[in-house]
Protein backbone atom coordinates (compact mmCIF):
# COMPACT_ATOMS: atom_id res chain seq x y z
CA UNK A 1 0.00 0.00 0.00
CA UNK A 2 0.83 3.53 -0.55
CA UNK A 3 1.21 3.65 3.31
CA UNK A 4 4.31 3.27 5.68
CA UNK A 5 5.28 0.41 6.67
CA UNK A 6 5.02 1.47 9.91
CA UNK A 7 1.13 0.75 10.92
CA UNK A 8 -0.19 -2.40 11.70
CA UNK A 9 -3.49 -4.33 10.05
CA UNK A 10 -5.45 -3.02 13.22
CA UNK A 11 -3.87 0.93 12.39
CA UNK A 12 -5.45 0.85 8.85
CA UNK A 13 -9.22 -0.18 10.78
CA UNK A 14 -8.59 3.03 12.80
CA UNK A 15 -7.59 5.63 10.44
CA UNK A 16 -10.65 5.23 8.57
CA UNK A 17 -12.22 7.71 10.55
CA UNK A 18 -9.52 10.24 9.83
CA UNK A 19 -9.59 9.40 6.08
CA UNK A 20 -13.47 10.38 6.33
CA UNK A 21 -12.53 13.59 7.63
CA UNK A 22 -10.72 14.31 5.03
CA UNK A 23 -12.69 13.18 2.67
CA UNK A 24 -15.51 15.72 3.99
CA UNK A 25 -12.78 18.47 4.66
CA UNK A 26 -12.02 18.42 0.98
CA UNK A 27 -15.37 18.95 -0.61
CA UNK A 28 -14.03 22.07 0.35
CA UNK A 29 -11.27 21.93 -2.20
CA UNK A 30 -13.75 20.40 -4.67
CA UNK A 31 -15.65 23.56 -4.99
CA UNK A 32 -12.33 25.55 -5.70
CA UNK A 33 -11.87 23.25 -8.15
CA UNK A 34 -14.72 24.30 -9.80
CA UNK A 35 -14.22 27.87 -8.99
CA UNK A 36 -11.00 27.86 -11.16
CA UNK A 37 -12.41 25.73 -13.92
CA UNK A 38 -16.02 27.23 -14.49
CA UNK A 39 -14.08 30.16 -16.87
CA UNK A 40 -12.78 27.86 -19.12
CA UNK A 41 -15.87 26.55 -20.60
CA UNK A 42 -18.40 29.26 -18.82
CA UNK A 43 -16.63 32.01 -20.88
CA UNK A 44 -17.10 30.92 -24.81
CA UNK A 45 -20.69 29.82 -23.59
CA UNK A 46 -21.03 33.48 -22.00
CA UNK A 47 -19.75 35.04 -25.52
CA UNK A 48 -22.61 33.04 -27.42
CA UNK A 49 -25.06 33.19 -25.29
CA UNK A 50 -24.85 36.27 -23.34
CA UNK A 51 -22.40 38.51 -25.34
CA UNK A 52 -23.80 41.84 -23.21
CA UNK A 53 -21.82 40.24 -19.99
CA UNK A 54 -18.20 40.24 -21.87
CA UNK A 55 -17.93 42.84 -24.25
CA UNK A 56 -14.81 43.19 -23.56
CA UNK A 57 -11.44 41.58 -23.11
CA UNK A 58 -11.23 43.05 -19.74
CA UNK A 59 -14.14 42.54 -18.51
CA UNK A 60 -13.51 38.48 -19.15
CA UNK A 61 -9.97 38.61 -17.93
CA UNK A 62 -11.70 40.21 -14.34
CA UNK A 63 -14.70 36.98 -14.57
CA UNK A 64 -11.58 35.31 -14.89
CA UNK A 65 -9.04 36.40 -12.15
CA UNK A 66 -11.64 38.06 -9.82
CA UNK A 67 -11.98 35.01 -7.42
CA UNK A 68 -8.21 34.24 -6.28
CA UNK A 69 -9.04 38.57 -5.45
CA UNK A 70 -11.70 37.58 -3.10
CA UNK A 71 -10.24 34.87 -1.41
CA UNK A 72 -7.41 37.11 -0.61
CA UNK A 73 -9.72 38.52 1.47
CA UNK A 74 -11.44 35.41 2.50
CA UNK A 75 -7.68 34.35 3.78
CA UNK A 76 -7.81 37.32 5.99
CA UNK A 77 -11.85 36.65 7.13
CA UNK A 78 -10.41 33.18 7.81
CA UNK A 79 -7.25 33.94 10.40
CA UNK A 80 -9.18 34.99 13.56
CA UNK A 81 -11.57 32.75 13.13
CA UNK A 82 -9.06 29.94 13.10
CA UNK A 83 -7.96 30.54 16.13
CA UNK A 84 -11.22 31.90 17.71
CA UNK A 85 -13.87 29.54 16.61
CA UNK A 86 -12.03 26.56 15.86
CA UNK A 87 -11.00 24.85 12.64
CA UNK A 88 -14.33 22.97 11.60
CA UNK A 89 -16.75 26.10 12.13
CA UNK A 90 -14.36 28.40 10.11
CA UNK A 91 -15.15 26.02 7.48
CA UNK A 92 -18.66 25.58 7.89
CA UNK A 93 -19.45 29.36 7.66
CA UNK A 94 -18.15 29.46 4.21
CA UNK A 95 -20.65 27.07 2.89
CA UNK A 96 -23.89 29.27 3.06
CA UNK A 97 -21.52 32.05 1.43
CA UNK A 98 -20.40 29.68 -1.68
CA UNK A 99 -24.20 28.79 -2.43
CA UNK A 100 -24.97 32.20 -2.02
CA UNK A 101 -22.61 33.25 -5.09
CA UNK A 102 -23.03 30.36 -7.44
CA UNK A 103 -26.69 31.30 -7.24
CA UNK A 104 -26.03 34.85 -8.03
CA UNK A 105 -24.13 33.84 -10.83
CA UNK A 106 -26.49 31.53 -12.49
CA UNK A 107 -29.39 33.92 -11.98
CA UNK A 108 -27.02 36.62 -13.48
CA UNK A 109 -29.24 38.95 -15.95
CA UNK A 110 -26.26 42.08 -15.63
CA UNK A 111 -22.32 42.15 -15.26
CA UNK A 112 -22.56 43.13 -11.86
CA UNK A 113 -24.87 40.38 -10.53
CA UNK A 114 -22.01 37.90 -12.17
CA UNK A 115 -18.57 40.06 -10.76
CA UNK A 116 -20.73 40.10 -7.59
CA UNK A 117 -21.17 35.95 -7.21
CA UNK A 118 -17.48 35.89 -8.68
CA UNK A 119 -16.53 37.16 -5.71
CA UNK A 120 -18.70 35.67 -3.52
CA UNK A 121 -17.09 32.34 -4.62
CA UNK A 122 -13.70 33.15 -4.52
CA UNK A 123 -14.18 34.97 -0.93
CA UNK A 124 -16.11 31.51 0.22
CA UNK A 125 -12.68 29.73 -0.86
CA UNK A 126 -10.08 31.37 0.70
CA UNK A 127 -11.84 30.79 3.76
CA UNK A 128 -11.51 27.06 2.92
CA UNK A 129 -7.83 26.85 1.37
CA UNK A 130 -6.05 27.45 4.75
CA UNK A 131 -9.37 25.74 7.25
CA UNK A 132 -9.73 22.46 5.19
CA UNK A 133 -5.62 22.08 5.29
CA UNK A 134 -5.11 22.84 8.56
CA UNK A 135 -7.47 20.90 9.98
CA UNK A 136 -6.61 17.86 8.06
CA UNK A 137 -3.16 18.15 8.82
CA UNK A 138 -4.24 18.23 12.81
CA UNK A 139 -6.28 15.14 12.54
CA UNK A 140 -3.94 12.84 10.81
CA UNK A 141 -1.39 10.72 12.31
CA UNK A 142 2.13 11.38 10.77
CA UNK A 143 2.15 8.27 8.92
CA UNK A 144 -0.36 9.25 6.53
CA UNK A 145 -0.74 12.92 6.99
CA UNK A 146 1.08 13.06 4.01
CA UNK A 147 -1.13 11.38 1.94
CA UNK A 148 -4.58 13.15 3.76
CA UNK A 149 -2.55 15.98 3.70
CA UNK A 150 -2.85 16.03 -0.33
CA UNK A 151 -6.70 14.68 -0.46
CA UNK A 152 -7.77 18.38 -0.50
CA UNK A 153 -5.18 18.88 -4.41
CA UNK A 154 -6.96 16.10 -5.63
CA UNK A 155 -10.70 16.86 -5.01
CA UNK A 156 -9.72 20.38 -6.13
CA UNK A 157 -8.74 18.98 -9.44
CA UNK A 158 -11.71 16.60 -9.59
CA UNK A 159 -13.43 19.67 -9.33
CA UNK A 160 -11.49 21.57 -12.69
CA UNK A 161 -12.43 18.30 -14.18
CA UNK A 162 -16.52 18.10 -13.94
CA UNK A 163 -16.76 22.20 -14.67
CA UNK A 164 -14.60 21.28 -18.16
CA UNK A 165 -16.91 18.32 -18.33
CA UNK A 166 -20.42 20.13 -17.30
CA UNK A 167 -19.34 22.55 -19.24
CA UNK A 168 -18.62 20.99 -22.78
CA UNK A 169 -22.51 20.21 -22.66
CA UNK A 170 -24.59 22.37 -20.57
CA UNK A 171 -25.06 26.32 -20.84
CA UNK A 172 -22.83 28.67 -18.29
CA UNK A 173 -26.30 29.35 -16.22
CA UNK A 174 -27.05 25.37 -15.58
CA UNK A 175 -23.49 25.08 -14.66
CA UNK A 176 -22.88 27.34 -11.67
CA UNK A 177 -26.38 25.92 -10.31
CA UNK A 178 -25.48 22.69 -10.10
CA UNK A 179 -21.76 23.88 -8.84
CA UNK A 180 -24.18 25.07 -5.78
CA UNK A 181 -24.71 21.41 -4.44
CA UNK A 182 -21.32 21.25 -3.13
CA UNK A 183 -20.55 23.54 -0.51
CA UNK A 184 -24.44 22.84 0.41
CA UNK A 185 -23.32 19.07 1.18
CA UNK A 186 -19.87 20.39 2.73
CA UNK A 187 -22.11 22.06 5.38
CA UNK A 188 -23.94 19.20 6.50
CA UNK A 189 -21.24 16.52 6.26
CA UNK A 190 -18.91 18.98 8.64
CA UNK A 191 -21.80 18.54 11.45
CA UNK A 192 -21.04 15.50 13.07
CA UNK A 193 -17.21 15.53 12.71
CA UNK A 194 -14.86 16.66 15.78
CA UNK A 195 -13.32 19.91 16.59
CA UNK A 196 -9.50 19.56 15.93
CA UNK A 197 -7.86 18.15 18.70
CA UNK A 198 -4.90 20.50 18.51
CA UNK A 199 -7.12 23.56 18.81
CA UNK A 200 -9.45 22.06 21.50
CA UNK A 201 -6.14 21.42 23.44
CA UNK A 202 -4.50 24.86 22.74
CA UNK A 203 -7.85 26.31 24.13
CA UNK A 204 -7.76 24.07 27.38
CA UNK A 205 -10.39 22.31 26.02
CA UNK A 206 -8.65 19.07 27.75
CA UNK A 207 -12.30 16.79 27.62
CA UNK A 208 -13.22 17.79 24.11
CA UNK A 209 -9.40 17.10 22.60
CA UNK A 210 -9.84 13.69 24.27
CA UNK A 211 -13.38 13.30 22.81
CA UNK A 212 -11.60 14.19 19.23
CA UNK A 213 -8.84 11.77 19.93
CA UNK A 214 -11.25 8.49 20.52
CA UNK A 215 -13.41 9.77 17.69
CA UNK A 216 -10.45 9.68 15.54
CA UNK A 217 -8.55 7.16 16.82
CA UNK A 218 -5.65 8.28 17.25
CA UNK A 219 -2.66 7.26 18.23
CA UNK A 220 -2.79 5.27 22.06
CA UNK A 221 -1.32 8.20 24.63
CA UNK A 222 0.50 7.62 27.02
CA UNK A 223 -1.72 7.17 30.91
CA UNK A 224 0.14 10.80 31.95
CA UNK A 225 -0.41 12.41 28.58
CA UNK A 226 -3.47 14.19 28.12
CA UNK A 227 -3.08 13.88 24.69
CA UNK A 228 -0.24 12.06 22.33
CA UNK A 229 2.87 13.93 21.19
CA UNK A 230 1.40 14.67 18.10
CA UNK A 231 -0.98 17.12 19.20
CA UNK A 232 0.67 18.72 22.24
CA UNK A 233 1.23 21.83 23.02
CA UNK A 234 4.67 23.00 21.83
CA UNK A 235 4.23 26.99 22.20
CA UNK A 236 7.35 28.84 22.01
CA UNK A 237 5.20 31.59 24.11
CA UNK A 238 2.61 31.76 26.37
CA UNK A 239 0.30 34.30 26.27
CA UNK A 240 -2.13 34.62 22.70
CA UNK A 241 -3.59 38.06 21.63
CA UNK A 242 -6.61 37.10 21.60
CA UNK A 243 -6.66 35.36 25.54
CA UNK A 244 -8.02 38.29 27.46
CA UNK A 245 -7.08 41.15 24.60
CA UNK A 246 -3.75 42.61 27.01
CA UNK A 247 -1.20 44.53 24.57
CA UNK A 248 1.40 41.96 26.51
CA UNK A 249 -0.30 39.31 25.16
CA UNK A 250 -0.15 41.22 21.53
CA UNK A 251 3.32 41.83 21.89
CA UNK A 252 4.25 38.27 22.95
CA UNK A 253 2.52 36.99 19.81
CA UNK A 254 4.32 39.61 17.49
CA UNK A 255 7.90 38.76 19.23
CA UNK A 256 7.18 34.61 18.85
CA UNK A 257 6.29 35.44 15.28
CA UNK A 258 9.01 37.74 14.53
CA UNK A 259 11.03 35.15 15.80
CA UNK A 260 13.74 33.24 13.43
CA UNK A 261 12.03 29.67 14.35
CA UNK A 262 8.72 30.94 12.98
CA UNK A 263 9.72 33.45 10.40
CA UNK A 264 12.11 30.86 8.44
CA UNK A 265 9.55 28.27 7.80
CA UNK A 266 7.18 31.03 6.88
CA UNK A 267 9.66 32.53 4.42
CA UNK A 268 9.65 29.07 3.20
CA UNK A 269 6.20 28.41 2.64
CA UNK A 270 5.17 31.45 0.84
CA UNK A 271 8.45 30.88 -1.31
CA UNK A 272 7.21 27.42 -2.39
CA UNK A 273 3.41 28.51 -2.85
CA UNK A 274 5.17 31.74 -5.23
CA UNK A 275 6.50 29.42 -6.80
CA UNK A 276 3.47 27.07 -7.63
CA UNK A 277 1.80 30.06 -9.37
CA UNK A 278 4.80 31.47 -10.91
CA UNK A 279 4.53 28.10 -13.01
CA UNK A 280 1.65 29.75 -14.75
CA UNK A 281 -0.76 26.87 -13.67
CA UNK A 282 -3.62 28.72 -12.64
CA UNK A 283 -3.62 30.94 -15.75
CA UNK A 284 -3.29 27.26 -17.79
CA UNK A 285 -6.22 26.19 -15.78
CA UNK A 286 -8.40 29.52 -16.58
CA UNK A 287 -7.71 29.63 -20.27
CA UNK A 288 -7.37 25.93 -21.33
CA UNK A 289 -9.64 26.28 -24.02
CA UNK A 290 -8.51 29.52 -25.38
CA UNK A 291 -4.79 28.13 -25.38
CA UNK A 292 -5.90 24.62 -27.65
CA UNK A 293 -8.16 27.40 -30.08
CA UNK A 294 -4.88 29.35 -30.50
CA UNK A 295 -2.92 26.60 -31.10
CA UNK A 296 -4.98 25.31 -34.06
CA UNK A 297 -5.13 21.50 -33.16
CA UNK A 298 -7.59 19.49 -34.52
CA UNK A 299 -9.25 18.11 -31.47
CA UNK A 300 -11.88 19.79 -30.57
CA UNK A 301 -10.55 22.12 -27.53
CA UNK A 302 -13.17 21.81 -25.10
CA UNK A 303 -12.06 17.52 -25.30
CA UNK A 304 -8.94 18.42 -24.84
CA UNK A 305 -8.99 20.73 -22.17
CA UNK A 306 -11.04 17.65 -20.18
CA UNK A 307 -8.28 15.12 -21.32
CA UNK A 308 -5.87 17.53 -19.60
CA UNK A 309 -8.11 17.80 -16.65
CA UNK A 310 -8.28 13.91 -16.28
CA UNK A 311 -4.56 13.50 -16.27
CA UNK A 312 -4.43 15.94 -13.46
CA UNK A 313 -6.87 14.36 -11.51
CA UNK A 314 -5.57 10.80 -12.16
CA UNK A 315 -1.97 11.73 -11.61
CA UNK A 316 -3.14 13.68 -8.29
CA UNK A 317 -4.27 10.44 -7.28
CA UNK A 318 -1.41 8.35 -8.39
CA UNK A 319 0.93 11.10 -6.32
CA UNK A 320 -1.07 9.22 -3.02
CA UNK A 321 1.10 6.29 -3.18
CA UNK A 322 4.24 8.09 -3.34
CA UNK A 323 3.78 11.17 -1.22
CA UNK A 324 4.93 9.48 1.66
CA UNK A 325 7.44 7.23 0.27
CA UNK A 326 9.83 9.28 -1.99
CA UNK A 327 10.16 12.50 0.31
CA UNK A 328 8.93 15.73 -0.18
CA UNK A 329 11.98 17.00 -2.17
CA UNK A 330 12.44 14.54 -4.43
CA UNK A 331 8.81 15.23 -5.39
CA UNK A 332 9.09 19.11 -5.57
CA UNK A 333 12.26 18.82 -7.75
CA UNK A 334 11.24 15.87 -10.08
CA UNK A 335 7.80 18.24 -9.88
CA UNK A 336 9.76 21.59 -11.23
CA UNK A 337 11.86 20.11 -13.76
CA UNK A 338 8.95 18.38 -15.89
CA UNK A 339 6.77 21.59 -15.77
CA UNK A 340 10.17 23.50 -16.44
CA UNK A 341 10.39 20.89 -19.66
CA UNK A 342 6.58 20.82 -20.91
CA UNK A 343 6.53 24.84 -20.42
CA UNK A 344 9.27 25.55 -22.92
CA UNK A 345 8.16 22.91 -25.54
CA UNK A 346 4.73 24.78 -25.29
CA UNK A 347 6.73 27.78 -26.06
CA UNK A 348 8.57 26.33 -28.59
CA UNK A 349 5.28 25.63 -30.33
CA UNK A 350 4.15 28.88 -30.57
CA UNK A 351 7.36 30.27 -31.54
CA UNK A 352 6.77 27.73 -34.65
CA UNK A 353 3.59 28.37 -35.33
CA UNK A 354 4.49 31.96 -35.70
CA UNK A 355 6.77 31.19 -38.43
CA UNK A 356 4.40 28.41 -40.14
CA UNK A 357 6.57 26.06 -39.01
CA UNK A 358 4.38 23.52 -36.76
CA UNK A 359 2.89 21.60 -38.91
CA UNK A 360 4.44 18.45 -37.95
CA UNK A 361 4.26 19.20 -34.33
CA UNK A 362 0.16 19.76 -33.87
CA UNK A 363 0.58 16.81 -31.28
CA UNK A 364 2.99 19.20 -29.39
CA UNK A 365 0.32 21.19 -27.09
CA UNK A 366 -1.63 18.75 -25.56
CA UNK A 367 0.97 16.50 -24.75
CA UNK A 368 2.79 18.84 -23.17
CA UNK A 369 -0.06 20.14 -21.18
CA UNK A 370 -0.74 16.72 -20.35
CA UNK A 371 2.81 16.11 -18.89
CA UNK A 372 2.64 19.57 -17.47
CA UNK A 373 -0.11 18.62 -15.31
CA UNK A 374 1.34 14.96 -14.50
CA UNK A 375 4.70 16.83 -13.34
CA UNK A 376 2.69 19.60 -11.26
CA UNK A 377 0.53 16.46 -9.75
CA UNK A 378 3.01 15.18 -7.98
CA UNK A 379 4.63 17.98 -6.73
CA UNK A 380 3.64 21.35 -6.79
CA UNK A 381 -0.61 20.93 -6.78
CA UNK A 382 -0.28 18.95 -3.11
CA UNK A 383 3.25 19.84 -1.71
CA UNK A 384 3.28 23.11 -0.78
CA UNK A 385 -0.40 23.16 0.54
CA UNK A 386 0.91 19.53 2.75
CA UNK A 387 4.44 21.67 3.63
CA UNK A 388 2.96 24.88 4.96
CA UNK A 389 0.76 22.92 7.52
CA UNK A 390 4.20 20.84 8.12
CA UNK A 391 6.43 23.55 8.46
CA UNK A 392 4.36 26.50 10.50
CA UNK A 393 4.39 25.77 14.24
CA UNK A 394 1.16 24.69 15.85
CA UNK A 395 0.63 28.19 17.80
CA UNK A 396 1.08 30.81 15.05
CA UNK A 397 -0.29 28.11 12.16
CA UNK A 398 -4.11 30.27 12.42
CA UNK A 399 -2.35 33.48 11.80
CA UNK A 400 0.42 32.49 9.73
CA UNK A 401 -1.10 29.84 7.79
CA UNK A 402 -3.93 32.65 6.72
CA UNK A 403 -1.23 34.38 6.44
CA UNK A 404 0.15 32.19 3.21
CA UNK A 405 -3.13 31.81 2.29
CA UNK A 406 -3.47 35.94 1.57
CA UNK A 407 -0.36 35.57 -0.75
CA UNK A 408 -1.30 32.85 -2.30
CA UNK A 409 -4.43 34.50 -3.27
CA UNK A 410 -2.56 37.55 -4.21
CA UNK A 411 -0.22 35.48 -6.67
CA UNK A 412 -2.80 33.74 -8.23
CA UNK A 413 -4.88 36.87 -9.11
CA UNK A 414 -1.62 38.47 -10.58
CA UNK A 415 -0.30 35.65 -12.62
CA UNK A 416 -4.31 35.11 -14.01
CA UNK A 417 -4.88 38.58 -14.21
CA UNK A 418 -1.45 39.37 -16.05
CA UNK A 419 -1.94 36.30 -18.43
CA UNK A 420 -3.77 38.49 -21.34
CA UNK A 421 -0.92 40.97 -20.58
CA UNK A 422 1.75 38.95 -20.87
CA UNK A 423 1.19 37.30 -24.42
CA UNK A 424 0.44 40.72 -25.53
CA UNK A 425 3.88 41.73 -24.47
CA UNK A 426 5.93 38.50 -24.79
CA UNK A 427 3.72 36.30 -26.79
CA UNK A 428 2.05 33.05 -25.85
CA UNK A 429 6.11 31.50 -26.93
CA UNK A 430 7.36 34.11 -24.17
CA UNK A 431 5.13 33.85 -21.70
CA UNK A 432 5.36 29.49 -21.26
CA UNK A 433 9.11 30.24 -21.65
CA UNK A 434 9.02 32.94 -18.55
CA UNK A 435 6.80 30.08 -16.62
CA UNK A 436 9.62 27.62 -17.92
CA UNK A 437 12.02 29.69 -16.07
CA UNK A 438 9.88 29.79 -12.78
CA UNK A 439 9.96 26.30 -12.29
CA UNK A 440 13.48 25.63 -13.30
CA UNK A 441 14.34 28.05 -10.30
CA UNK A 442 11.83 26.34 -7.45
CA UNK A 443 14.51 23.25 -8.41
CA UNK A 444 17.32 25.60 -7.13
CA UNK A 445 15.52 26.80 -4.17
CA UNK A 446 14.30 23.55 -3.33
CA UNK A 447 17.76 21.85 -3.13
CA UNK A 448 19.03 24.46 -1.31
CA UNK A 449 16.61 26.12 1.26
CA UNK A 450 13.91 23.25 2.35
CA UNK A 451 14.13 20.90 5.02
CA UNK A 452 13.22 16.86 4.52
CA UNK A 453 9.57 16.68 6.54
CA UNK A 454 9.01 13.50 5.57
CA UNK A 455 8.14 10.99 8.47
CA UNK A 456 8.08 13.67 10.56
CA UNK A 457 6.00 14.30 13.34
CA UNK A 458 4.51 18.61 13.84
CA UNK A 459 6.41 17.86 17.32
CA UNK A 460 9.81 17.12 15.51
CA UNK A 461 9.79 19.36 13.35
CA UNK A 462 8.91 22.72 15.20
CA UNK A 463 11.84 21.14 17.69
CA UNK A 464 14.08 21.13 13.99
CA UNK A 465 13.93 24.62 13.67
CA UNK A 466 13.91 25.97 17.37
CA UNK A 467 17.22 23.75 17.34
CA UNK A 468 18.94 25.17 14.24
CA UNK A 469 17.96 28.86 14.20
CA UNK A 470 17.26 29.81 17.92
Amino acid sequence: MFLSGELTSDSYRQIYWQFLLAIAASLGYLFIGMVRGFSSPAVPSMQSLTPHLVQEEEAISWIVALPALAALFGSLFASPFLQRIGRRKTLMISSPLAVAGWLLIAFAYNSEMLLVGRSLTGFSGGIMIPSAQVYVNECSRPQIRGVLGSLPAVFLSAGIVISYVMGTWVTWQVLAGASAVIPAALFFLLVPLPESPAWLMDRGRVEEADKAIKWLRLQPRNPTDQIPNEQRRTSVFTVLPDQGGHKEGEKSFIEACLRRPVMLPFCMSLFLLAFQQLSGIGAIVAYAVDIFISAGISINENFCAIIVGMVRFVSNIAALFVVDRAGRKPLLQASGLLMALTLAALGAYFYLLQKDQADQLKFLPLLSLILLMVGYSIGYCTLPYLMMGELLPVRQRSFLGSAVGCFNMIALFLVVKSYPNLNAALGKDGTFWFYSAMCSLSCVFVAVMLPETKGKSLEEIEEYFERKYK
